[in-house]
């Protein structure tokens, strides 16, 4: 009995090479630079969103607009709130891990990929929907289109 508990103890232990730590150290670097890179990719997305609402506000009815730019910058606002997402998740991948690595905390580098976990979770399900809705769109607009074909 007490063989087995030892055997198992030792399967579920795991141990980290030197060679993994300057992987996942050099991992979270990169990650906290596209992260950081994320950030700044979302405040221009709002910039620009409310630069073409406010932009496109003061020509007012004197253009010969059909769509609403208003709406433009609302899309952009929005891009930019799912966007903030999967940054956030790879940020604190990065960080989480690299203090976790520098500091042997075990807890530290198991929360650095329970946020990876997260990201790419994330991305799946975002995956997912997007494929859903060109589905839909190759479903609907289609046979629309023929329809409507002269």
């Amino acid at each position: 009995m007490e063989n087995i508990e030892i055997s198992n103890q030792a399967e579920s232990s795991f141990t980290v090479s030197e060679d993994i730590k300057n992987y996942l150290l050099e991992t979270s670097k990169w990650g906290k630079f596209l992260a950081i890179v994320g950030y700044v990719g979302m405040a221009l997305l709002v910039v620009i969103a409310l630069g073409v609402m406010v932009g496109f506000s003061f020509l007012g009815s004197d253009s010969e607009e059909t769509f609403p730019m208003a709406a433009l910058g609302l899309v952009y606002i929005v891009l930019a709130a799912i966007y903030y997402f999967p940054v956030s998740y790879l940020y604190r991948f990065s960080v989480q891990m690299k203090e976790g690595l520098a500091t042997d905390n075990h807890q530290s580098v198991t929360t650095g990929f329970e946020n990876l976990k997260s990201l790419f979770k994330f991305m799946g399900i975002f995956t997912i929907v997007i494929l859903s809705i060109y589905a839909l769109l190759l479903v609907i607009v289609l046979p629309a289109s023929l329809l409507f074909m002269k």
